[in-house]
């Protein structure tokens, strides 16, 4: 069973782990190394996604979704109908 202390402490030692990241990451640009710094911005993204649990989807380009017609609109046909 995990204690919520430890729970913490390793929500802690992630988080800093990625300000490090954050930090290393400017140091790069710093230097002008562009090309590391980037690297390094995917492997925080890779680590963010990690710790939040998230997972890539892939979305349908082609849904078919009918908007609702304008309420002025819809409210113009109604007043034309009844004249």
């Amino acid at each position: 069973m995990v204690t919520l202390g430890t729970a913490f402490e390793d929500l802690d030692n992630e988080l800093e782990s990625m300000l490090d990241m954050v930090s290393e990451t400017l140091d790069l640009l710093d230097k002008g190394k562009k090309d590391e710094a980037i690297e390094m911005l995917a492997n925080l993204e890779e680590a963010m996604l990690d710790f939040l649990d998230y997972e890539e989807c892939e979305v349908e380009e082609d849904i078919d979704i009918e908007q609702p017609a304008p309420k002025k609109a819809a409210a113009a046909k109604k007043s034309a109908k009844k004249k």
